[in-house]
């Protein structure tokens, strides 16, 4: 039996006429609350925060999950199983997912199809960037995981899920990972954490740059720093929560001056954003973001409460000790 997992009903729609079942996985761990062992505690607290931050309702993240899950467990255990993902954090870290999750099944004939460009297509997003004809072309290219590489991909979420960031920075730095993208698109999650110099973390300070610039429109502030950040794999929704977070509390960082920011199950409209006086003085460091507006965000296992952790760009501070 061939089996195809995708990231994305776009890819997925694509590789249908592929020999094979196609499985489309919908997730987004680099979003929310992770662990070691995805159990259904742990699931049910994701989607608890994926109905706050987005408004997906609980019922529906939770039964997309079920069936997901119980689809793999089904799968017999000579399946051939293909994992289409690409460079960035949002494929990545579903590939340091499944890969534990397979391995931990002792499935052992996997392959991988990944790509962090494509001839002519710049900038690359992307595998639904690409034709149906295209991706398939990549089977031809695609790599056979060794069972070294599955247990690499399992401590790499170990290390992404854990709830002390120290065991991520550990296994960037000295752990081996011949995964392609893996430990790229891990240090890009470091930058998620927010600034030593003024809160934001590197996302929110190119948004804010890019407002001050004078770009207002969602859809055209989120182009932008897509644009720049090739290797997030940043949604609109995802980027909309992450606005919404500054718009809110005591002092807000943001105004919305038209429409509202994406939601789901909303229409779709484009709002225009401003920075509000405290969210220019945050962007030139003259103030902090958590003196003004509260934050209860996850970054991967760890429940960042008031930006406790803090990225200087080299290395993870813990500002609780450094203030103590």
């Amino acid at each position: 039996m061939k089996v195809h997992i995708v990231n994305g009903d776009i890819t997925g729609n694509k590789l249908q006429d592929l020999d094979g079942e196609v499985i489309v996985w919908r997730e987004m761990y680099d979003l929310g609350p992770a662990a070691a062992d995805m159990d259904r505690k742990r699931i049910k607290s994701r989607a608890e925060f994926f109905e706050k931050k987005m408004g997906i309702p609980s019922e529906i993240f939770l039964k997309n999950c079920t069936l997901q899950e119980n689809r793999l467990r089904a799968l017999p255990k000579d399946a051939e199983i293909t994992l289409w993902f690409e460079h960035d954090r949002y494929d990545q870290t579903m590939l340091l997912y499944l890969l534990k999750s397979l391995g931990l099944r002792e499935f052992n004939n996997l392959n991988m199809v990944t790509a962090d460009s494509y001839p002519g297509i710049e900038p690359f997003f992307g595998l639904g960037q690409l034709s149906e004809f295209q991706l398939i072309g990549l089977l031809e290219h695609r790599i056979s995981i060794r069972r070294e590489q599955v247990m690499e991909g399992a401590a790499g979420w170990n290390a992404y899920a854990s709830p002390n960031p120290r065991d991520l920075e550990e296994w960037l730095k000295c752990a081996e990972c011949s995964l392609p993208f893996a430990k790229r698109a891990l240090w890009h999650h470091l930058e998620y954490y927010p600034s030593v110099k003024n809160g934001l973390n590197q996302v929110e300070e190119l948004a804010f740059q890019y407002l001050y610039d004078g770009i207002t429109s969602f859809h055209e502030l989120f182009q932008k720093v897509s644009a720049k950040r090739t290797d997030d794999g940043l949604s609109d929704f995802h980027f909309s929560a992450l606005l919404d977070q500054l718009q809110k509390g005591p002092v807000p960082l943001l105004k919305m001056t038209e429409g509202s920011l994406p939601h789901y199950n909303t229409e779709p409209e484009d709002a225009a954003i401003e920075l509000t006086y405290e969210g220019i003085e945050v962007l030139m460091e003259r103030e902090d973001r958590f003196d003004y507006t509260s934050a209860d965000w996850w970054l991967g296992g760890v429940y960042n409460h008031r930006g406790k952790w803090r990225w200087n760009e080299e290395k993870l501070i813990d500002m609780e000790k450094r203030q103590g």
